[in-house]
């Protein structure tokens, strides 16, 4: 399990530009297991630079998920951490995991902590 500390200044920025209806929407779709594309997201006020940044995220976290290596995640109340559970042999596997990930490239997150975790039910 890792939990993530996103930076402060980019969270803002990102809530600051990003339409409450688009937030809504991407938080649906999610649940949903979709990913909305640029058209619908630029559609919704999302400029393209961040609504690429988006789609990218988002794609990805559901392809790990689609093949059992994201087990569950999403963002703490407050947008300060972010806690993911991944499935993975090490470590170091689930800090590359963790790493992979957009928004992480783009530096909105960084590693806070690892823990091992144990799925029990």
């Amino acid at each position: 399990m890792i939990i993530s500390r996103f930076d402060p200044d980019k969270t803002a920025t990102l809530q600051q530009d990003l339409p409450a209806e688009a937030f809504v929407a991407i938080d649906q779709a999610t649940q949903d297991g979709k990913v909305l594309d640029l058209a619908e997201l630029t559609g919704m006020g999302v400029s393209s630079e961040l609504a690429q940044v988006l789609v990218d995220h988002l794609s990805h976290l559901t392809r790990l998920r689609a093949s059992g290596g994201l087990v569950s995640g999403g963002p703490c109340e407050g947008f300060k951490h972010a806690i993911n559970v991944f499935e993975a042999d090490s470590e170091q596997q689930a800090r590359d995991l963790h790493d992979a990930d957009p928004l992480a490239k783009y530096g909105f997150f960084e590693i806070d902590q690892v823990y091992g975790w144990k799925q029990v039910f």
